[in-house]
């Protein structure tokens, strides 16, 4: 009995030392959960630190052109993971964006309209803590066609034959219709300085390029066109579009204009829009705007009108019966 006695005891401690090894490891598990929890209290969904508010990353750049011309109201994006910030540049095209974290950051920029990016985009800058990386973006200016507005590319059917129908014999002679003002669909001959009648032909000639180079609060637009009606007066406009539109897409005049009069190139009174082809039909000049034409809205349309009588009639309405859009160039 005494033997049990001492066996039962043993018993008894062994189990009792068990049960304080099971509650240490299980305060254990759960103070080991605990930890965890407040661990991923401290980051993010994504699994992501925190990032520490004393320890902020800058980057500053330029966005200007291979000859140092620069693009105001440009986009510049910088992102981490979930943080993204957005900056435009400024008149001498310089951004300076401040970070909540550091380390390696996404440098991207949306470029102006009809342009290419020289540098890559995106880029990428390692942020250190108090210190500012450069982070400089060289774009280039492309030439773009100006297009015929005739066939598929002729807004609301303008240039017609006699009979108000879409011509095609190239020997037909050439009509303007109206198209805003009364009485609509009014025909116009379209006539040539020394009065002779254009014909489709000779409209059908028209090509060449535009191209815009800003610099800060201006834009010079080299205009380069050759095929025009010799010694013709033609006046160049900013037509901005709400949305981008394919060369061959129809434009809604109603709803796809950001401005209801689109403005002339330079001067608002018209005073420096126009341009006189010389003996051949050809135009090279380079008209001056006072801002950066290129980063104004979502997509420009240039169209060259061509002025039946010679007159021209400043910023203000342009008379349906004394001009024709002969060309249109696409910025986007």
């Amino acid at each position: 009995m005494k033997t049990l006695g001492k066996f039962e005891s043993n018993s008894v401690y062994i189990l009792e030392k068990v049960g304080k090894i099971i509650r240490l490891l299980i305060f254990a598990s759960i103070l080991a959960l605990i930890l965890m929890t407040l661990m991923a209290c401290s980051s993010d969904p994504a699994g992501e630190e925190v990032p520490d508010p004393n320890r902020t990353g800058s980057v500053q750049g330029t966005v200007k052109d291979e000859d140092g011309n620069a693009y105001p109201n440009t986009q510049i994006k910088v992102s981490k993971g979930a943080e993204e910030r957005i900056q435009r540049t400024d008149k001498e095209g310089k951004y300076s964006i401040k970070t909540s974290d550091v380390g390696p950051y996404s440098l991207e920029i949306t470029p102006p309209l009809s342009t290419e990016i020289i540098t890559a985009n995106p880029s990428s800058a390692n942020l250190e803590a108090d210190k500012t990386i450069t982070a400089n973006f060289v774009i280039s200016p492309k030439p773009v066609k100006a297009h015929l507005n005739f066939g598929e590319v002729q807004l609301l059917e303008e240039i017609v034959d006699k009979d108000g129908n879409t011509p095609i014999d190239p020997n037909e002679p050439l009509y303007a219709a109206n198209i805003f003002d009364e009485p609509l669909g009014m025909l116009t001959a379209i006539k040539a300085p020394d009065d002779h009648h254009v014909t489709l032909a000779e409209f059908k000639q028209a090509k060449g390029n535009l191209r815009v180079r800003c610099d800060g609060d201006s834009a010079a637009i080299e205009v380069e066109l050759e095929g025009l009606i010799p010694n013709g007066t033609y006046t160049f406009w900013l037509a901005y579009l709400n949305k981008t539109r394919k060369v061959s897409e129809p434009i809604d005049f109603a709803n796809d204009f950001v401005n209801f009069t689109n403005p002339p190139i330079g001067a608002a009174d018209g005073t420096e829009n126009i341009a006189v082809a010389d003996a051949n039909g050809s135009i090279y000049v380079t008209l001056s705007h006072d801002s950066c034409i290129l980063t104004d809205e979502v997509a420009l349309v240039i169209p060259v009108l061509y002025h039946i009588n010679g007159k021209t009639f400043g910023g203000g309405h342009v008379p349906d019966p004394e001009e024709v859009v002969q060309m249109l160039a696409y910025f986007q």
